[in-house]
């Protein structure tokens, strides 16, 4: 016999594609996969579906939430009756231990349900989703989190952001590869920094090194003891199945792309996972392609601010707006980091060329 609870479900997730849930867009859904749902005619239309759990528990449904902030996951119990709000309301409570937000859903088509468990589900954190005459409905928000997940979203965003903003000093993707290929190759009598001082012999100095060592960190190609991580072991092995040899000359004056497409790509792979990138792709996106330096920045600082403030100026801690003289942007992290991205083929020009030298001589207004 088909579940009645299947068909209220499907009308459910039904809901969640088209109008998204709590004001935010819903991403992805799974539903659990009770034996009554995979009897029900309404399987296919449910998948996917898996056995969901929670510790103890089994919400019906899981989903994704997308905010300006982050994500949330939210846990929602289904009922196919009114009657049975008060054991629905007891098992969503159980769901906050892994959830964001957790949700009842319930048909109400009188009202009768909202009225009476309100103040339950308020005093246990827990939304209230109704349905009434085929419609869905937020009848009680559930209460937010401690920790906000949109603050930690942030501050990881911080974290993962701000030493890639600050700490790319060399203005060629190959270098950092470089290092990721030849952890990945060493001997394991040599240090890391020996091996570059063998192998790659570009970096000249010890601080280039270094500095090298130090933007393969901040890229998650390495560890902090030098070994490769997954992504490093991963960047090395494209690199060799590229033909990539620390022994040749490459042409670093040259545009990345143009040189070596192959290596240009991994370089974009590598580049396109840092949020400091996501926000500058995001923001000329958002313009068309194409902006000046300090509109790039003020369209940056409305999605993120503080990792606009890290990634543009020489003061961290100030805040970004249109009428900043030269001198307040980080010359140095613009005109190293852009350099990355034109290398790699994420931006179709090069820094300008007062980016190269002393603060007091950027020209802000005349960098594309």
């Amino acid at each position: 016999m088909a579940s009645p609870e299947a068909s209220v479900v499907h009308s459910l997730k039904q809901h969640l594609l088209e109008h998204g849930l709590h004001g935010a867009r819903v991403s992805r859904i799974l539903v659990d996969a009770d034996p009554s749902y995979l009897r029900s005619p309404f399987r296919n239309k449910l998948e996917p579906m898996t056995r969901l759990t929670l510790d103890d528990a089994r919400p019906d449904v899981l989903c994704n939430l997308e905010l300006a902030g982050g994500k949330l996951i939210a846990g929602i119990e289904v009922k196919a009756s009114g009657r049975d709000w008060v054991k629905g309301l007891g098992q969503a409570h159980r769901y906050r231990i892994g959830v964001h937000h957790a949700w009842l859903a319930v048909p109400d088509p009188h009202g009768d349900v909202a009225r009476a468990a309100s103040r339950v589900a308020r005093d246990n954190g827990v939304g209230l989703l109704v349905l009434n005459a085929k419609r869905w409905s937020e009848a009680l928000p559930p209460i937010d989190p401690r920790p906000l997940p949109q603050v930690v979203s942030h501050a990881s965003a911080m974290l993962e952001g701000a030493p890639v903003a600050r700490s790319l000093q060399l203005n060629h993707p190959l270098n950092y590869l470089a290092v990721a290929f030849i952890a990945n190759r060493k001997s394991p009598s040599l240090s890391l920094l020996e091996a570059i001082a063998r192998l790659w012999r570009d970096l000249s100095s010890e601080a280039s090194r270094r500095l090298a060592i130090a933007g393969a960190m901040s890229l998650g190609l390495v560890e902090s003891n030098g070994d490769p991580t997954v992504e490093g072991r991963t960047v090395a092995d494209l690199l060799e199945a590229l033909r990539f040899t620390p022994a040749r000359a490459y042409d670093k004056r040259s545009r990345l792309v143009d040189v070596d497409a192959g290596l240009a790509a991994v370089a974009r792979f590598v580049l396109l996972r840092q949020p400091a990138v996501q926000l500058v792709h995001r923001a000329l996106s958002e313009r068309g392609g194409s902006l000046m330096l300090p509109a790039l920045a003020c369209e940056a600082a409305q999605s993120d601010s503080a990792l606009a403030g890290a990634l543009f100026l020489a003061d961290p801690s100030a805040e970004v707006t249109p009428d900043l003289p030269d001198a307040a942007y980080n010359p140095s992290t613009v005109f190293k980091l852009k350099q990355n991205l034109w290398h790699a083929g994420l931006l179709s020009t090069k820094a300008h060329a007062s980016a190269g030298k002393r603060a007091t001589d950027y020209q802000a207004d005349k960098d594309v």
